[in-house]
């Protein structure tokens, strides 16, 4: 399986944590302004991992009790299918 590189501003953030600096603020700050970035490569990487588990001698009902989720919720991560969200009441 091909590695897909984690989002920039997330890969140097182990870095991040020495002597408090300017340009340290900076990455952090452009890190959390990108955290939508970085659930997406997560979401896509649990996507492509379910894929290949279900191709191979694995089943949703013998995948589902180890990810503590339901073996539909396994099939649907696989498939792409997102959780809908109700909008915020305001």
């Amino acid at each position: 399986m091909d590695r897909i590189p984690l989002p920039a501003p997330f890969a140097a953030l182990a870095d991040l944590a020495g002597e408090p600096t300017i340009e340290q603020a900076q990455a952090l700050g452009r890190a959390l302004k990108a955290v939508p970035d970085l659930q997406q490569w997560l979401r896509d990487q649990r996507q492509r991992t379910l894929r290949a588990l279900l191709d191979g001698p694995h089943t949703k009902e013998d995948l589902a009790p180890r990810l503590e989720i339901s073996p539909q919720r396994v099939a649907d991560i696989a498939s792409g299918h997102g959780r809908t969200r109700k909008p915020a009441a305001g």
